[in-house]
């Protein structure tokens, strides 16, 4: 009797209990339930999870994957993290927490997905949660393979719609056809097989043979959003907006559907509805570089004939789009230009830089599931010349003064790797600098201005000495370590020509490595040694934590010698020291000296010039005030209010300020104001109202600036020394891209393709210097 209880109690019941159900079990149920949970399908897969636990009866687990199913939380990770505890060979439960943090974003869903393969390698479940979870990542093939692994080692019909998503995701409509029809005709009353043969059929074109899985999808579950609205697309593509529109407006969703919005306005635009715009303009505000928005948008103001809208600009967002040229000129009068833009087809761009006018490297993956690869493209002809592999993820790029030495750094596992191309005309050396990964969490790199000698040290500095708390939190909870006790990391020098590496040990020679932070720490470390104030105020951000309400941050001029080091806290927020390097003085400056007495504002600091005595600032509360004060005089300019965006061009002693002039559905609208601080003048520029962003001034020997600057409307506009506005281009605003070093041409990934974009209308000279 004591035996028979001991048996049937606790942990051992549960070891004994789950190792047998994870051996001998009928998992079909549980199979399915599972696929009926990543399809978000709580009602399916509540019902076949209780069919399995009926005949395995498991109380613990049941309640488990119960909860993570109707309402999955970290305690229901903890659950199974326990269960775990005492089960360590349980592949179920390795599923549940796997499944747990994955919906939840916690890192480590595919190592427990991994754990239990090894446990279990014909436990199809286990391939179909993997396959979903590099489906996540976007890694295409991987996902592929596991999802076919999953039918392989059970034929759940239900693992083919994840497949067919795959395909359809992948625009290949026919292998997902081939998946699906077979079991929507064998299963008429299943929604999802019904609803993905329309769903490629719709891809497909074939229309007239949709509308029977179309209509079976809505019989099979009428309460769902996604068979109403690919009927509607059904009828619009039979011409029927009429009726499409009636379906359409009456679909509630939750949140922002962009396929909802865009067939919507689609829909409206055929209709010559007024709403059309609003709806299209909708979808073009969260996803810039949508094809058919982009075409639409175009539609609809040739059709409007918008006057006041560049309608050439949409035509060259949609080519860049990858919309086809001979759609757009079978749409559009042939007084429009289509031109031919070069690109390469890749997966994923991580960075784009330019080495010299013709020549950009480019850190990119060419195919999903592919190694990260550095590509050199010479844009004469847009071709790729030279390709280089490293390990680990691309962290950063780092060109030499002389563009003929690019150095990047890539983090692995137990540390940063470095590499080194030298680059000859169009002949490439390439090698990885140390054989082993150097014990830095991410690499700051930087060259001398000979470009012979290499410097290396953790870009963790910069996180770290710049503000509060100024110190380092150990892996093993010892004390934290203050930054300024002394220089926290390895400091590498690397010889070129001798291809020998050093550690700097003496500290002397901070000041004169050129890696912008390790110069903004010597500056501080070195003011601190000078000046007790400054050396005070560090030891008192050292003892605040991350979630005080007190905060000490540093802010340095153009040199980074000079700087501002500053509490802020719930009633102060400015009481800084500023530290001249020209002559070692210091002032103490506080937000009464500009905003008043009684006057709370969170400050942005913009620009420092001690040789000026003047400090930038915009206040962060609702009247958003542009403020240059002189610390000397103690006078301040209140250059403009309701500043969305200031730019300040130093050299030119202008600011350039975009303040809010109104809100639309979409954007703001905006204006332009113009401030010389030297002589005194200010003029407002209002007759563009979109625009979105100054990328930057080229002024000439006379003092005449040119505003470059980007519109809610996706184009590059010069404003000239008169005001007047002239098209240079389409904007790649909000897509990975770089200008080159000559201005008149651009790099940028648009939707798996690296583009070229010349300027049309930027004619640079000698005479013109760029004010960044």
């Amino acid at each position: 009797m004591v035996i028979s209880c001991f048996l049937f109690s606790g942990s051992f019941f549960m070891l004994f209990s789950q190792s047998y159900i994870d051996t001998d079990a009928d998992f079909t149920n549980f199979n399915k339930g599972i696929s009926y949970f990543l399809l978000k399908d709580k009602q399916q897969a509540v019902h076949f999870i209780e069919k399995f636990f009926e005949e395995y009866r498991e109380p613990a687990l049941r309640i488990m994957f119960i909860d993570l199913i109707t309402k999955n939380s970290m305690t229901v990770t903890k659950q199974f993290n326990r269960f775990l505890d005492n089960n360590h060979r349980s592949v179920t439960s390795l599923i549940g927490i796997a499944l747990s943090s994955s919906f939840l974003d916690i890192p480590n869903s595919i190592a427990y997905l991994d754990r239990a393969q090894h446990l279990n390698d014909t436990f199809s479940s286990v391939y179909i949660c993997m396959g979903f979870q590099y489906m996540k990542e976007k890694n295409y093939p991987q996902a592929e393979l596991h999802y076919s692994l999953a039918y392989k080692n059970a034929k759940i019909p239900e693992y083919k719609i994840f497949q067919a998503q795959l395909y359809l995701k992948l625009n290949e409509p026919g292998k997902a056809l081939a998946l699906m029809k077979e079991e929507a005709d064998r299963q008429p009353d299943n929604f999802y097989y019904n609803f993905y043969t329309a769903q490629a059929y719709f891809d497909l074109g074939q229309l007239d043979n949709m509308n029977v899985y179309v209509e079976a999808a809505l019989d099979a579950n009428p309460g769902t959003n996604d068979a109403p609205l690919l009927k509607a697309k059904y009828l619009a593509g039979k011409g029927d907006y009429k009726l499409a529109k009636d379906i359409l407006r009456s679909l509630k969703f939750p949140d922002y559907n962009e396929d909802y919005t865009k067939t919507y306005g689609y829909v409206l635009f055929k209709l010559n509805d007024l709403e059309a715009k609003t709806n299209l303009e909708l979808v073009y505000s969260k996803n810039r570089w949508d094809k058919d928005v982009n075409t639409l948008l175009a539609q609809y103001y040739n059709e409007k004939k918008a006057e006041k809208m560049n309608i050439q600009n949409w035509i060259h967002r949609a080519l860049l789009c990858g919309t086809p040229k001979d759609r757009l000129m079978a749409i559009f009068p042939a007084s429009f230009k289509f031109p031919d833009y070069k690109w390469l087809p890749f997966f994923d761009v991580k960075q784009i830089q330019w080495i010299n006018n013709d020549l950009v490297v480019v850190g990119a993956t060419q195919k999903s599931g592919g190694p990260g690869q550095l590509f050199f493209i010479d844009t004469t002809n847009f071709n790729i010349i030279y390709t280089v592999s490293y390990k680990g993820e691309l962290h950063d790029i780092f060109i030499s003064p002389d563009n003929q030495k690019i150095a990047f750094s890539a983090t692995g596992d137990l540390g940063e790797y470095v590499y080194l191309v030298i680059v000859s005309g169009r002949s490439f050396q390439y090698r990885l600098l140390f054989p082993e990964p150097l014990p830095i969490g991410s690499a700051a790199i930087a060259f001398n201005r000979a470009s012979n000698l290499l410097y290396i040290t953790d870009n963790s500095i910069s996180a770290v000495a710049f503000e509060s708390p100024f110190s380092i939190v150990p892996p093993d909870g010892s004390p934290n370590k203050p930054v300024y006790d002394s220089y926290p990391f390895p400091i590498y020098q690397y010889n070129l020509a001798a291809q020998k590496m050093g550690q700097i040990k003496d500290m002397s020679w901070l000041g004169r490595i050129p890696i912008p932070a390790v110069k903004k720490y010597y500056s501080i470390l070195d003011a601190a040694g000078l000046k007790s104030n400054i050396q005070e105020l560090l030891e008192k951000g050292e003892k605040l934590d991350l979630t005080s309400s007190e905060i000490v941050k540093t802010f340095f001029d153009n040199d980074l010698s000079s700087f501002i080091i500053y509490l802020s806290d719930l009633k102060n927020a400015f009481q800084a020291i500023l530290f001249e390097r020209a002559n070692n003085k210091i002032l103490k400056v506080d937000e009464t000296m500009f905003l008043g007495e009684k006057k709370y504002a969170e400050l942005l600091l913009l620009d420092y010039d001690p040789s000026k005595k003047e400090i930038l600032l915009l206040t962060k509360d609702n009247q958003q005030r542009l403020i240059m004060f002189n610390y000397k005089t103690r006078l301040s300019l209140l250059a403009a209010d309701k500043v969305i965006e200031p730019y300040f061009d130093k050299a030119a002693g202008r600011i350039y300020a975009l303040t809010e002039r109104g809100k639309k559905k979409n954007y703001t609208e905006t204006n332009l104001e113009i401030i010389s601080l030297k002589p005194y003048w200010r003029k407002i520029v209002d007759s563009r109202r979109d625009i979105e962003k100054i990328l930057f001034t080229v002024t000439d020997n006379f003092d005449n600036s040119d505003v470059y600057v980007s519109t809610f409307y996706g184009e590059v506009l010069k404003i000239d020394s008169d005001y007047n506005f002239h098209y240079c281009g389409p904007s790649l605003e909000n897509t990975i891209h770089a200008l080159s070093p000559s201005l008149d041409k651009s790099v940028g990934f648009i939707n798996n393709r690296l583009v070229l974009v010349e300027s049309e209308k930027v004619k640079w000279d000698s005479k013109k210097n760029l004010k960044k």
